[in-house]
């Protein structure tokens, strides 16, 4: 799992909370929580409280640099 992963399910999903995040990635929730609040500080994604839970969602920062990423990701597969 890393940055491109969580910004990725974001886009397709709108929103979601850490655990189901983290159970689309295969990943821990300790690490997706870790992940999440490195995104959260860096303006990429949103975080709101639902009824008691919190949700994420991407900004418009966290999808520019989603689409930078997947083009580069591409470019260099290329």
């Amino acid at each position: 799992m890393n940055k491109l992963d969580v910004l990725n399910v974001l886009s397709r999903a709108g929103e979601l909370d850490a655990a189901s995040i983290s159970q689309r990635l295969n990943g821990t929730p300790e690490a997706t929580g870790m992940m999440l609040l490195r995104q959260v500080r860096d303006g990429l994604v949103m975080r709101e409280i639902d009824r008691g839970l919190f949700v994420y969602s991407l900004t418009p920062k966290g999808e520019a640099r989603r689409v930078y990423l997947n083009a580069r990701e591409r470019e260099l597969a290329g």
